[in-house]
């Protein structure tokens, strides 16, 4: 496999200069021939990024069998192919390889996050919110929630909906302020000629409730990660435990995971 991963450090060159032409020939004939070699391996191997998608998949996609992992990251392969071809503005294509990063990693927030905006970019409201509702049980930090609440606010803002757009705006700073939002919630006020008028925490949730939104993160996705800290913790995997536990802590600010990632900052250098 490390003349696969050869190639693709050749072709990451191409992208360097811009030349994402010949970069999207040479990755699309890297992928050809990877997927000839992994056909025997599609849907039972699984290129994860961290130990922790291996039990989201479980845990959500409801599998008993353990997953195997890829020896090469054939998802990332795909994601960057997408990133390729969203530059040379093959928005279809590129959507397809984003798809085809999900055979490989099911729980890949990065490659749902670029599904969304793809979706964005044609206009397709549809997909746009079907494919940020699927990535909600994965959002593990307050960046990814407030990234998902601000896809939820352009889905209402495109479909003409600015009462429930502008709350979810503003929900979305209350995770993790980003200018993003702030932008957006600029351009509704001048549009409709009206200051943003302010909300409190319970009516911005009545908001998201009465629309069937979830109004934070999946209690489900905190449990599993800080379970996986623990378990990595006791194997010794020291960066992976450090990693679970200051997610739980940037979503939560628990006392305990707080304690955990105070512990590890210096044994998580080590593995």
């Amino acid at each position: 496999m490390d003349k696969y991963q050869e190639t693709f450090e050749k072709i990451k060159k191409f992208t360097e200069k811009k030349d994402y032409l010949s970069a999207s020939k040479e990755m699309k004939q890297l992928l050809e021939q990877l997927e000839c070699d992994l056909k025997d391996q599609k849907g039972t191997y699984f290129s994860f990024n961290h130990i922790l998608e291996a039990y989201q998949y479980q845990y959500f996609k409801k599998t008993a069998n353990e997953p195997l992992f890829t020896e090469i990251n054939i998802a990332a392969f795909y994601r960057f192919y997408g990133f390729i071809l969203m530059h040379l503005n093959r928005i279809g294509d590129s959507i397809t390889a984003y798809e085809n990063a999900l055979d490989w990693n099911p729980v890949d927030l990065d490659a749902f996050f670029q599904l969304s905006e793809l979706y964005k970019k044609s206009g397709d409201l549809k997909h746009t919110k079907e494919t940020t509702l699927a990535l909600y049980n994965y959002c593990c930090t307050r960046a990814t929630m407030a990234h998902f609440y601000r896809n939820l606010g352009f889905y209402y803002l495109e479909s003409y909906k600015p009462e429930i757009a502008i709350p979810l705006y503003i929900y979305s700073n209350i995770f993790y302020d980003t200018k993003q939002a702030h932008n957006e919630l600029e351009y509704l006020s001048k549009a409709l000629n009206q200051p943003t008028r302010e909300y409190s925490i319970k009516e911005l949730q009545a908001v998201l409730s009465k629309e069937d939104l979830p109004i934070g993160p999946n209690p489900d996705t905190i449990g599993i990660t800080f379970r996986v800290g623990q378990l990595e913790l006791e194997l010794e995997h020291f960066s992976n435990a450090f990693d679970c536990f200051s997610m739980v802590y940037d979503l939560t600010q628990d006392k305990e995971a707080k304690e955990m990632v105070n512990m590890l900052k210096d044994k998580a250098d080590i593995n």
